[in-house]
């Protein structure tokens, strides 16, 4: 038969082993609490914007063509001197004498140096600058922007250039409509119209006359 006192101190012992336990849980429970709060709470992305109408039909049927880089004097050999002057040397044409600033009509508008798809119709609006201006490039890649301090070195612009062949198209200003509020204020030396085609209908046929009794 066991002593009391070594009951008792079997007794300690337990108690002992199971309020060490009950710790144990505590800290594995409050670790585990941290890390829950600790851990980053996923950001949402905002969806990739959609291409247009316009511009889904382009890049259906566009055939990259490879590119070779030009010499300047190959530059001059394929271009006007006013051309030459805004593409390559990064000049302005002078407003409303332009040839797209006033454009209605519905199309593409390409670079004038490699052919590459730079605006549609669809983004091009009426600023009152006297220059084509559009609210958004051809599908968001289209062009590639620079730090621009040429301007009197009184202020800083940010010039648009055709991500393909490094032609000056123009500026970008944060003054546009919505959706995007930007204004791609570019010269029409720049760039290439290429008119969208009409669907021509068939006209109908007529119904054959018949003979009256």
């Amino acid at each position: 038969m066991m002593k009391p006192v070594a009951m008792f101190s079997l007794l300690v012992i337990l108690v002992g082993c199971a309020d060490s336990q009950q710790n144990v849980n505590n800290s594995v429970s409050s670790e585990q609490d941290q890390v829950a709060v600790t851990e980053p709470v996923p950001v949402p992305v905002a969806p990739a914007a959609t291409a247009s109408s316009e511009e889904a039909s382009v890049e259906a049927t566009e055939v990259k063509k490879p590119w070779t880089p030009k010499t300047n004097a190959e530059w001059k050999a394929i271009l006007t001197d006013e051309q030459f002057y805004v593409t390559r040397e990064k000049g302005t044409e002078r407003p409303f004498t332009n040839a797209y600033w006033d454009n209605k009509k519905q199309g593409l508008y390409r670079c004038r140096c490699c052919d590459e798809p730079l605006f549609t119709s669809e983004t091009k609006y009426k600023s009152g600058t006297g220059w084509p201006s559009f609210y958004k490039p051809f599908n968001g890649e289209a062009v590639r922007e620079e730090e621009d301090r040429s301007f009197f070195s009184i202020s800083v612009r940010t010039e648009v250039l055709c991500r393909r062949c490094d032609a000056h198209l123009g500026h970008v200003f944060d003054d546009g409509p919505q959706p995007t509020g930007l204004r791609y204020c570019m010269n029409s030396a720049s760039l290439r119209f290429e008119e969208k085609a009409t669907e021509v209908k068939p006209a109908a046929k007529e119904a054959p006359e018949t003979e009256q009794e």
